[in-house]
């Protein structure tokens, strides 16, 4: 287990809840004078128990319409896999890329802006990353998203009919 003590998990979870949080509301929080919380910070940092720092942004924004969860199924993972799949980490729209157990070895998360360019994608993983040592893809839409990043992302919807007050 990595060494770290009850306030470095706790200044972990409320940065993963609240990555804008200032060093005085975590100190608050958790009880820290908010040099203590710099200092923990950087020790974190340096320890690599965080990893970074982004925004959790709408996709719609970047006119990202379809968002998707890409499984690929390899013959052979081996060493060069890695390097192919640290390129397609580095492309702009995709969001996540993992190694995992099962039938299918990898896990994209991409957005993309029409189905076409979702296409378009699968046919550069079996062309231009993957090659032939990519077997299958298996491809899931994404239809609502309620927690990202640590963020609950999803909020009830409200009625869109509004109530009137009568004013006398």
């Amino acid at each position: 287990m990595v060494d770290i003590d009850e306030k470095d998990e706790a200044i972990l979870k409320e940065l993963r809840r609240n990555g804008r949080a200032t060093l005085t509301e975590l100190g608050r929080k958790i009880g820290l004078s908010p040099a203590s919380v710099k200092n923990r910070i950087e020790k974190l940092e340096d320890l690599g128990a965080i990893r970074g720092y982004s925004a959790i942004v709408d996709p719609i924004f970047l006119n990202e319409f379809v968002q998707a969860m890409i499984e690929v199924e390899l013959l052979t993972d081996d060493e060069t896999v890695d390097e192919k799949l640290c390129s397609i980490s580095g492309l702009d729209n995709v969001v996540g890329v993992y190694r995992k157990t099962g039938e299918f070895q990898i896990l994209i998360r991409a957005n993309f802006r029409d189905v076409s360019q979702l296409r378009e994608f699968l046919r550069n993983l079996s062309t231009k990353y993957l090659g032939k040592n990519m077997k299958r893809s298996k491809v899931s839409v994404i239809i609502d998203v309620f927690k990202e990043g640590g963020v609950v992302t999803h909020r009830k919807r409200r009625s869109k009919r509004r109530r009137h007050t009568k004013f006398r």
